[in-house]
């Protein structure tokens, strides 16, 4: 009697474990649909103003930097549309270490995104320096140079704040390493750590 109890309180805290998985796993895919849809309006909201910027523009570095934000945003778009399914879509449902590989591999990402946005402000900030001796260019370097310091510094604070808000998210929920069941033999192992 005293093992079928344990087995049935052993079942029902699974249960609650693999509740508490699939509803990380949807404020995951909330937080990932967030994200995407702001990187993504802010590439729309780029291609409207430089598009615009482009067609007015009277200057040939004007021009450029108008330029190569629109190029820029295409790159976003890109990334921000499947990223958007993807996490709208939300996927089949993760066990507990696929959910842990998941949401480790998320911050990692924004973590090295923030390393090539630092990349970009620095080659801006280099193309404005060279522009002088760039002869025929200068207007170009200039303009591009511009547009890379302004488009690394929106990854740079965009990537900061999504690592921030999945590293949050990933410490709520404790339990994840928390928690292990083995079977050996005829029975089943449940093991807490308390700490």
């Amino acid at each position: 009697m005293k093992r079928k109890t344990l087995l049935f309180i052993g079942l029902l805290f699974c249960k609650s474990i693999f509740g508490q998985v699939t509803d990380f796993q949807k404020e995951f895919n909330s937080i990932n649909e967030n994200l995407m849809l702001s990187l993504g309006s802010y590439a729309v909201a780029n291609f409207a103003l430089s598009g615009a910027g482009y067609l007015n523009s009277e200057n040939e570095q004007s021009k450029r930097f108008h330029e190569m934000n629109v190029m820029w945003n295409t790159v976003n778009i890109g990334l921000a549309l499947p990223g958007y399914i993807k996490a709208r879509r939300g996927g089949a449902p993760m066990n507990k270490g696929e959910m842990l590989k998941a949401q480790k591999k998320t911050e990692t990402i924004f973590l090295i995104n923030d390393v090539l946005d630092l990349g970009y402000i620095a080659t801006g900030i280099w193309m404005r320096e060279v522009a002088p001796n760039q002869l025929d260019r200068e207007d170009l370097f200039k303009g591009y140079g511009n547009s890379l310091i302004l488009q690394g510094s929106f990854l740079l604070a965009f990537d900061a704040v999504a690592y921030y808000i999945h590293h949050t998210h990933g410490k709520e929920f404790p339990a994840l390493e928390k928690v292990v069941l083995s079977t050996s033999g005829g029975g089943v192992g449940l093991k807490i750590a308390l700490d």
